[in-house]
């Protein structure tokens, strides 16, 4: 006849619990892994959604705008727009000394800037004819980059000129001393091979080359930041 010790059960030994643990925690490690995985690709097909809903809606603004502005210029940066530069008082005589002078610093055809700045002439109505000598409206799209990345959005300032002027753009252009306040058309943005967004093709038309982005999964995977380079051309009617 057996005894009540004899039917005790066996319990488990340490080494048996230590192995069961360990088994657990890679089983653990690797369904963490791939859960982290399958939301890092969840994150960056979200993002790439974004970057598609953003370059639609810069390629409506731009087309919209652009198409019915007279005429446009470019800047290197919105942030360099005091356009002051130091000038001779008297240029035959140096010794007077020096004085500050606003100054056209908006580039030329093939270069390409940071800051676009769309020109509307005055178009009159019906109790004043049109004045072309005069701009109405100042529409600016202009990129605010991090100091250290180069990445940032792009922004626009919508400007009536009240009353009409007849002076030149620069300096009817305001200085954006907080890009902060401007609405928001394209998320993140980041030039690429000139190092700038708007080029200017033959004093005719602007073409906006650059990467558009979205912060994507976790930093440091191959998902962390969704982009897409953009190309776009657009020809005020003039």
């Amino acid at each position: 006849m057996k005894t009540e010790s004899g039917r005790r059960q066996r319990a488990f030994t340490l080494v048996e619990m230590l192995i069961a643990v360990t088994i657990m925690g890679l089983i653990s490690a690797v369904m963490m892994r791939s859960f982290l995985q399958v939301l890092n690709i969840y994150f960056y097909d979200t993002a790439k959604i974004q970057i598609n809903h953003d370059i639609r809606t810069f390629t409506a603004s731009m087309s919209e705008n652009a198409t019915y502005a007279n005429y446009f210029k470019i800047f290197p940066a919105y942030n360099n727009l005091s356009r002051t530069t130091p000038t001779l008082v008297n240029p035959s005589d140096p010794d007077q000394g020096y004085t500050t002078a606003l100054t056209d610093t908006s580039v030329n055809d093939g270069q390409s800037g940071d800051c676009l700045v769309l020109v509307y002439k005055e178009a009159g109505d019906a109790t004043h004819a049109a004045d072309d000598t005069k701009i109405a409206r100042l529409i600016i799209y202009f990129r605010s980059p991090d100091a250290v990345t180069g990445i940032g959005p792009v922004r626009i300032l919508d400007l009536a000129v009240t009353p009409s002027s007849s002076l030149p753009v620069f300096q009817l252009i305001p200085d954006i001393t907080n890009p902060a306040l401007y609405p928001i058309v394209v998320q993140l943005s980041q030039d690429v091979a000139t190092g700038k967004l708007f080029y200017n093709y033959h004093d005719r038309a602007i073409i906006v080359k650059g990467n558009i982005l979205q912060r994507g999964g976790q930093t440091n995977s191959v998902h962390a930041t969704a982009t897409d380079t953009y190309n776009f051309t657009v020809s005020p009617r003039g």
